[in-house]
């Protein structure tokens, strides 16, 4: 082979290798940021899969500022959910629409990075010095089994 069609085709690879390298980065910036859901004006929920049944559930008794600055696990909102149901009166909720509201809250309000730490147990608190006496009671309940903690 010709020492010129060497080293021209070696400089063709070499520039159209750096012309690929070159363009890799935008072509990455186009296909990683994906562009966020619209935001409802009326709720400020994100319009993404299943808002509408958050909306028409949850923001019925209180706010959606109640959790949109929230952040939890899946299991975190299924408890939520079921201390409203239990303390709050919020009605029985059949499996799809809990999936929904569920699948919608993990994905919108998940843990990700800013998630707080889990409580400090009880065990490990200092001594409280405003403890009242019926706290104090249930203190000693506890320490003597008569209570179950979980």
């Amino acid at each position: 082979m010709n020492w010129r069609i060497k080293i021209g085709f070696g400089l063709s690879l070499l520039l159209g290798g750096w012309t690929l390298w070159a363009a890799e980065p935008a072509a990455q910036e186009k296909t990683a940021a994906a562009p966020e859901p619209a935001i409802d004006p009326v709720s400020g929920l994100k319009m993404a899969p299943g808002w509408e049944i958050v909306r028409n559930n949850c923001i019925t008794c209180h706010s959606a500022k109640q959790f949109l600055q929230q952040r939890g696990t899946r299991e975190t909102w299924r408890h939520v959910i079921l201390w409203m149901q239990q303390r709050a009166g919020l009605w029985p909720l059949d499996a799809a629409t809990e999936t929904t509201i569920l699948d919608y809250l993990e994905a919108e309000h998940g843990p990700g990075d800013a998630f707080r730490r889990a409580p400090i147990p009880a065990h490990l608190m200092p001594v409280n010095p405003y403890a009242s006496a019926a706290r104090k009671a249930y203190e000693e309940k506890v320490k003597a089994g008569e209570v179950k903690t979980k």
